[in-house]
């Protein structure tokens, strides 16, 4: 009996590193303003700037990555998705290059701006991207890289940059960009969109390089499958309408930008943004604790051995029981910062000494989130969209988080100045409680199930006959 040649997976492996090295890139990008803005606001700095200008040097790579976005959504399925991705790595490096010749303020908001369009584009595309070329016993795993690698160029930028120069930090951070295009140009491009493209045999060749050592049989198989997925995806053109045509469409639309909410609500950008400013709270000056550069590189720490972990676990446990477990345990730990803070502020208590409760709390809750509930939501956007509408989808859920962000970020200090800081943990706390029945009764689970069984699974009424109906569709679509 002859032996069945066995798939290699390292090349998805490879393939998915790779690309998401622009994330890095984004990543880097925004961790340069933590060790940064305060030393350019310093009387001595080679390069002065206000408070003011510090303010909108931060903002303006949100807002680049607003038009990147809505770019990326027609781009993506126009010129493919690797060309996307390298084409974005371009401002990207552009971006470093202003600042490291930076000759006035106006030439870091140039820059801000120029980097954010590169990360508006990378968001969007490396979802869909991993989610066109992995197995699906290991799509969560790769899917998981697209945070851990934002996190761990923040931890780059974090840990470099308290310890050397202005320059010599934009000179470490350029050098991510150009691994990611030296090393990624190298990658296949999505299978998917050259089957869309009708570029079959460059789609054989591609899902060769992906699956080495790959029998006929087997790539005949893939092939047809993903053949029929396209066909089934792209029976009506997609244009961004069509997100709410489906029932599985406005399923996805329903659960991704669910998902969003309950992460951003969590209060992450709220939390990041005022780190120093929550420690600070929780000491006293018989209590130093860590300073602010060494907190930030803790947390970023935290954060990425919640990443590291959950790539490991996200295709044993399942995403659904890995968001509830996180969604939980982040409520929870929420709840004791809010306590510590109506303790503290509201009723008057001396926390003198029990200042490392609320160090702890912050800490554990950067590690919990990074566990799940902060990677699956963009994770789970390259599974549950298809083909067709999936750039427009993915491009609307990343706005969709951008704007969630800016609202957290802003109401977090409108609520702590009048009703107190507690109020602002019971909001992030109350919504992951909350949160945890969205998950039980929306959130599908996706582990082990290909693109088209999700697509079938989304478009299939519960309580029904489920395979009846979804192959029926199959068919119809088909012929």
């Amino acid at each position: 009996m002859e032996q069945k040649p066995r798939t290699k997976q390292w090349p998805q492996y490879l393939a998915a590193i790779t690309a998401t090295m622009s994330l890095a890139v984004a990543g880097s990008h925004i961790g340069w303003t933590s060790p940064t803005l305060p030393s350019l606001q310093e009387p001595a700095s080679h390069l002065p700037i206000t408070s003011n200008d510090a303010s909108w040097i931060a903002s303006f790579y949100l807002l680049g990555s607003i038009p990147g976005n809505v770019v990326a959504a027609f781009m993506v399925d126009s010129i493919g998705r690797k060309a996307s991705l390298l084409l974005a790595g371009l401002p990207l490096t552009v971006g470093w290059l202003l600042i490291i010749f930076a000759w006035s303020p106006y030439a870091l908001y140039a820059s801000r701006f120029i980097s954010g369009l590169g990360q508006g584009v990378v968001y969007v595309v490396c979802p869909m991207y991993i989610g066109e070329i992995a197995d699906k016993n290991i799509r969560g795993s790769l899917g998981s890289f697209i945070k851990l690698m934002v996190t761990f160029g923040e931890l780059y930028a974090h840990a470099i940059g308290p310890f050397v120069s202005y320059e010599w930090l934009a000179y470490s951070c350029i050098v991510i960009p150009i691994v990611f295009l030296a090393t990624f140009i190298w990658m296949p491009e999505s299978p998917y969109y050259l089957i869309i493209k009708n570029r079959r045999r460059d789609a054989e060749r591609s899902l060769t390089t992906l699956k080495r050592h790959m029998s006929k049989d087997d790539l005949e198989e893939d092939m047809d499958q993903m053949q029929k997925t396209v066909i089934r995806d792209l029976s009506d053109r997609g244009q961004i309408w069509d997100l709410f045509n489906t029932r599985g469409n406005r399923r996805a639309v329903f659960v991704s930008f669910g998902l969003q909410v309950i992460l951003q609500f969590s209060g992450i950008a709220a939390i990041e943004s005022y780190t120093q400013q929550i420690f600070d709270n929780g000491k006293t000056e018989s209590e130093p604790g860590l300073s602010a550069g060494v907190a930030v590189i803790v947390l970023s720490c935290m954060q990425l051995v919640g990443g590291l972990a959950a790539a490991a676990v996200v295709d044993r446990v399942g995403r659904k029981p890995l968001l509830l477990a996180t969604t939980f345990l982040a409520g929870v730990v929420l709840s004791v910062s809010g306590a510590f803070y109506y303790l503290k502020d509201s009723l008057g208590w001396d926390m003198t000494g029990y200042g490392w409760i609320l160090v702890t709390s912050i800490i554990c809750y950067e590690l919990i989130i990074a566990l799940g509930l902060s990677p699956l939501p963009y994770m789970m956007l390259g599974e549950l969209f298809p083909t067709n509408v999936k750039g427009f989808a993915v491009s609307l859920a990343n706005l969709w988080a951008s704007l969630l962000a800016f609202v957290v970020s802003k109401m977090y200090q409108v609520i702590s100045d009048s009703c107190g800081v507690y109020a602002s943990f019971a909001w992030f706390a109350a919504t992951c409680f909350v949160g945890i029945g969205f998950i039980v009764f929306a959130v599908p689970e996706t582990k082990g199930k290909s693109l088209l069984e999700i697509q079938e699974e989304l478009n299939c009424r519960r309580g029904r006959p489920k395979r009846k109906k979804c192959n029926e569709m199959q068919i119809s679509t088909i012929a």
